[in-house]
């Protein structure tokens, strides 16, 4: 029978668990605020600089939509860009990414960068994902290019205004036999007219969900409209961005070379050992830097504490744990499945069920995470904490690595409390990463764009 303070601690942990599932919502939306004030205030230094959001440099296939060309050419990587032969009739089209809706109008200045011996080239928008496409011949490549002084057509050849909006942008091309074309980088500016100097004030109150739906309500009226009032960042230096993950790094050798002479280790290398195998994984998701691509320290950080906890599994150095164990008891983990059905009939909405491909990604992180979360982390939390402190924190951090997904972050947090809880007692990883990817698989088919936004986390959240 649990002793007196024992029953005391798992008390306490109950309520710091109920406390943490109302905060973290709070965590979610003031992350998605700074993110919003520090992207808006560089979407302000583009503007004053004569530049704009709307710039792109080609470097690889995956820099342009659906990362290839559409047509009749061939495309691959080059020392100083992006290289299109053609093929067949040498026709073709390159698409530019476009995060969200652009403002021709005002952005009616298009540069590319690029370089062709000969051939014809066009411009081809489509002012919403459903409107008709509309084309122009371009005069050149060599000189900006003022969007509203072409002469813009639609399918027929008819000759109509020019767009207002963008939704997709293409640059169309049709090359001659043995012609290359090398594509470097685009982007909009303006052609004229002062640049925004403030941005619409964020209102006070709002969910990281509300807060996005804001933003994208603002961005519908104008899609130039920026928020808050923060002044642009300046450059960072590279030493300042490499530092932590220098450090980071270093005491990853530390402690792998402290391995090397002690397997089995004091409560305090247990906390240290866990503490550097997830601290990695969370800088790259929760670091709130929220770059859209992530900073190549960021990812060695990531990639250093996976390894780390590789290491620690490979060389025993955590608790032992076993993939099936004894199934008697595994129907309490996948109560989540018929959990997470219920809340998708009550919440939900008709299922759009994800492609296998994807789906059978779900599956492949959801055994990761908890690989990670359980056998790594708790098993070693466990060691060195009382076991309701080591479900707690355990559970908090599969929160966080979901920032800043407020919804989402809740539901990781409540469902790993319970499946930390009985990994503990039982040690047994499958039941839980097949009831992790099975919720998780139901609540993109059913949940994803209504009551909960999105399953991305970090930048992904926020697009």
């Amino acid at each position: 029978m649990p002793s007196r303070r024992y029953r005391a601690l798992a008390l306490a942990m109950a309520a710091l668990a109920v406390a943490t599932c109302f905060l973290l919502p709070l965590l979610a939306a003031r992350v998605v605020r700074g993110a919003l004030e520090r992207g808006s205030a560089q979407d302000r230094a583009a503007y004053a600089s004569g530049a704009s959001p709307w710039s792109w440099r080609f470097r690889e296939a995956d820099d342009l939509v659906a990362g290839k060309v559409f047509g009749d050419a061939a495309l691959k990587s080059g020392e100083h860009g992006l290289i299109v032969a053609p093929t067949g009739s040498g026709r073709g089209e390159l698409g530019f990414p476009l995060s969200r809706q652009a403002d021709l109008a005002r952005l009616n200045l298009l540069r590319v960068d690029a370089s062709a011996p000969g051939g014809r080239f066009s411009a081809i928008a489509r002012p919403t994902l459903e409107a008709p496409l509309v084309r122009a011949e371009l005069p050149g490549l060599s000189a900006p290019i003022r969007l509203d002084q072409l002469t813009w057509r639609d399918a027929t050849g008819a000759t109509v205004p020019a767009p207002q909006r963008a939704a997709m942008l293409r640059l169309g091309f049709t090359l001659p036999t043995g012609a290359t074309l090398t594509l470097r980088g685009a982007s909009l500016a303006r052609a004229g007219g002062p640049p925004p100097e403030t941005g619409t004030p964020i209102p006070n109150g709002l969910s990281a969900e509300g807060l996005l739906h804001w933003r994208d309500q603002q961005r519908a009226v104008d899609p130039l409209a920026t928020f808050g009032s923060a002044p642009p960042p300046g450059p960072a230096p590279a030493w300042r961005r490499w530092a932590p993950a220098a450090v980071y790094l270093a005491l990853l050798v530390t402690g792998a070379m402290r391995l090397r002479r002690r397997r089995d280790g004091s409560r305090i290398d247990d906390l240290v050992n866990a503490a550097l195998a997830v601290a990695g994984p969370l800088w790259l998701i929760a670091g709130l830097g929220l770059a859209p691509l992530p900073e190549a320290s960021a990812v060695a950080m990531f990639a250093g504490g996976i390894i780390y906890a590789t290491l620690l599994s490979w060389i025993r150095a955590v608790p032992r744990w076993h993939w099936k164990g004894s199934w008697r008891m595994a129907g309490w983990p996948l109560l989540a499945i018929p959990v997470a059905l219920g809340i998708a009939a009550v919440a939900g909405h008709t299922p759009a069920w994800p492609p296998v491909g994807r789906a059978l990604l779900y599956i492949g992180w959801a055994f990761f995470q908890q690989w990670l979360m359980l056998a790594v982390v708790a098993g070693l939390l466990a060691r060195a904490l009382p076991r309701p402190a080591a479900v707690l924190l355990t559970a908090l951090a599969f929160a966080l690595l979901h920032t800043p997904n407020g919804l989402l972050m809740q539901l990781c947090f409540v469902a790993e409390l319970g499946w930390a809880w009985w990994y503990l007692h039982n040690r047994s990883l499958l039941p839980v990463a097949v009831a992790h990817a099975a919720a998780a698989v139901i609540m993109q088919a059913c949940m994803a764009g209504g009551v909960l936004r999105s399953l991305e986390v970090s930048a992904r959240f926020l697009s």
